[in-house]
């Protein structure tokens, strides 16, 4: 049964290092609930399980040790109800999560046992959306794997789990120094071990467009057998660049961003434009004269491609109000170099333009 919260969990050390005589293997859980929309969602509860126990499918044999808080959403508290399950709740009844609200429980001072395994997180909730009233539903397990404590890589973390589009994140993690360390993201893979001093390494990332996700392995020999260990971790990027196919939508479509007026005006004139999407230019010149013709003329040079001409004129021999006005319609690749041309008799001619980006990027105007 579908969830109406998503659900996403994050541990801190990203590698969970079962616990040994030397230390107790101490960890971080953050769980994090999101209202995916497009409707608000009432929660009563939400439940999360931690598995007790001393074997290797169970997380903690010390659920006692655990603290429980809420960030990101003033009035919700979580308890512990004992036996390492622990409800979320809002203090105020009926309390909605708004579609893209969100709220992060975390969970500290997990004491991980000392059995190497996966233990599988329980979360679940009872929740109401528009499809109808309060239920509980089950969200399914969150396995977590508990390492061995001698593992050579952990706490591989970016700077940040979402940025916007086109910008950078830093990558950090712990590791024994002298295997050879590989990083892997979208298409490209690049060796880090110049970007790791004194058992740390840092990274930064190019500009991201897109959800991007990143493994590092390490690579060495153990009693003679090659062994390689491996950790991922991703960031989502808000208003994420798209490539697809083909696409349906069900819902309503906006394809154009905010118009803009451009040229246009009674005087003869020239300017000059860059365009940050695509886009499309609708305009028209009218002239009251019937002895001269009014022009407008719309030259786009895109990246890599000659200038491409785009030319109308007005004129007729009855003059005054009863001259047409001519229209033209210009589509304009990003990156493209607009400039714009109209003339004829000053005071005696109309035109005007309009830009109709797809997305949200005006026409830049360029200085002379």
């Amino acid at each position: 049964m579908t969830t109406a919260l998503a659900y996403t969990v994050h541990t801190t050390p990203a590698l969970l290092r079962a616990g040994t005589d030397a230390t107790d293997g101490r960890a971080e859980l953050r769980i994090t609930a999101a209202n995916p929309g497009p409707d608000p969602v009432t929660c009563e509860t939400i439940r999360v399980t931690v598995p007790v126990g001393e074997g290797a499918g169970a997380l903690t044999a010390a659920p006692e040790t655990i603290t429980a808080r809420v960030e990101g959403a003033p009035g919700w508290q979580a308890e512990h109800r004992g036996g390492g399950v622990f409800h979320v709740r809002p203090t105020a009844p009926g309390t909605e999560l708004k579609p893209g609200e969100r709220i992060v429980v975390t969970l500290a001072d997990v004491v991980i046992n000392r059995a190497v395994g996966t233990a599988v997180l329980g979360i679940g909730e009872t929740a109401a959306d528009a499809a109808g009233p309060l239920r509980e539903r089950a969200s399914g397990g969150r396995k977590l794997v508990k390492a061995p404590a001698e593992a050579m890589l952990e706490d591989f973390l970016p700077s940040r789990t979402d940025v916007p589009n086109g910008e950078c994140v830093t990558l950090t993690w712990k590791c024994v120094e002298g295997p050879d360390y590989e990083l892997f993201y979208g298409d490209q893979r690049e060796i880090v071990n110049s970007y790791i001093a004194d058992g740390h390494g840092t990274w930064q990332s190019p500009r991201l467009h897109t959800a991007t996700a990143f493994m590092l392995l390490g690579s060495t020999e153990k009693d003679g057998v090659p062994v390689t260990y491996g950790l991922t971790t991703a960031v989502t990027v808000d208003v994420p660049d798209l490539e697809v196919g083909s696409l349906d939508a069900n819902g309503v479509v906006r394809l154009f961003g905010r118009p803009q007026e451009i040229a246009g005006g009674a005087e003869s004139g020239t300017w000059t434009y860059t365009a940050a999407t695509d886009g499309v230019i609708t305009g028209y010149i009218k002239t009251s004269r019937s002895d001269t013709p009014a022009t407008l003329n719309v030259f786009v040079t895109p990246p890599g491609v000659r200038r491409q001409k785009f030319a109308t004129q007005s004129w007729d021999a009855r003059g005054g109000i009863d001259n047409q006005e001519a229209s033209l319609l210009v589509p304009v690749p990003r990156d493209s170099t607009v400039r714009v041309v109209q003339s004829g008799p000053s005071g005696e001619i109309t035109a005007a333009l309009t830009w109709f980006p797809f997305g949200t990027g005006p026409l830049q105007a360029v200085e002379p």
